[in-house]
């Protein structure tokens, strides 16, 4: 026997919550009356009666507890009328097509795990999926802790990272504007405030977009430098500095020395106080690779006119014959 298609709609009503009080008390003086042995299941898949009301009524619980609210024990009763409806309903196909709408799939905050590093070494991580990330002075990733469905990282500073391909679970990069992402490749990212975002690519490709929809290609030896205003892309010259330090190699080009002296306390992790002048012009040049702090400033002797002592963390310099 069909259900009446005036009470096909009410019930539907009523799940959605649009019923009226009238329509209400129809519901109730029907399912009071109605159900008898002439209403029973017809499942076209040939499954036991048994087998439909234990599935279908799993279902039923999930919809009404997420679409019925919580009222009077009397208005709950109600609901239990409504379930037990529905698995008559089956027969003729009104569960699926009619009475419960699709479940709305619940979002899930993507919780995220903290990796940082301060000043004076380098640090790398090594993601579940095999990818290594290595972290430049004072930053801080954050990663999906759900990470091998997810591969997503937000960061906060420098890091260079060296990914495994995955062609099914792409690997993702939130910066202060941008979103990286790539399959498998090795590239740099660097998100320092007030400057430029940068990305460089050492390897494979990579594609970076931006909070209005521009979209980067990127490949090997290109770097894309973004600001508010737009990006722009170029090429990498041979000689340039800018994955240095990831081979722990310490670059200076025409340096002023107040940015050495910067540099040198990330580097080393370490408080430099020096008698240096507003009027200073001096500039260092240079590559250092490996090297102690103590024969680093051994070797800057020979560039800049300067003495140390060094106590512990603590650095004094004094310019000499440096205007």
């Amino acid at each position: 026997m069909r259900l009446p298609s005036v009470l096909s709609d009410i019930v539907s009503k009523i799940l959605r919550g649009k019923a009226s009080k009238e329509e209400v008390q129809q519901f109730n003086s029907w399912y009071d009356k109605g159900i008898d042995s002439a209403w029973h299941i017809q499942d076209h898949k040939k499954r036991e009666k048994a087998q439909v009301e234990s599935e279908m009524l799993q279902n039923i619980r999930r919809a009404t507890r997420a679409q019925l609210p919580a009222t009077s024990p009397k208005q709950g009763f109600a609901s239990w009328k409504i379930a037990a409806s529905i698995v008559i309903l089956i027969g003729v196909g009104l569960f699926a097509l009619k009475i419960l709408p699709a479940e709305t799939p619940e979002i899930q905050e993507t919780t995220f795990l903290t990796f940082e590093n301060s000043k004076g070494m380098f640090k790398k991580v090594k993601l579940p999926d095999g990818s290594l990330v290595s972290l430049f002075h004072n930053t801080t990733i954050q990663v999906a802790e759900n990470f091998s469905e997810n591969r997503l990282i937000k960061l906060s500073g420098e890091a260079f990272f060296e990914v495994k391909r995955d062609t099914l679970h792409p690997f993702r990069v939130e910066s202060a504007n941008l979103t990286t992402e790539v399959l498998g490749t090795s590239f740099l990212i660097k998100n320092l405030a007030d400057q430029q975002e940068v990305v460089a690519v050492k390897s494979g490709l990579v594609k970076v977009f931006d909070q209005v929809d521009s979209i980067f290609m990127l490949t090997p030896n290109l770097r894309l430098d973004y600001s508010k205003s737009g990006g722009a892309v170029s090429n990498i010259p041979e000689n340039d500095p800018l994955f240095a330090w990831t081979k722990d190699v310490l670059v200076f080009e025409n340096t002023p020395m107040e940015e050495m002296i910067r540099t040198l306390e990330d580097w080393y992790g370490v408080k430099i106080s020096a008698d240096l002048k507003q009027t200073n012009t001096c500039e260092i040049s240079g590559t250092y690779e490996k090297q102690s702090l103590e024969n680093l400033l051994e070797l800057i002797q020979y560039s800049i006119p300067i003495t140390y002592q060094i106590k512990e963390k603590n650095v004094i310099l004094t310019f000499k014959n440096c205007p």
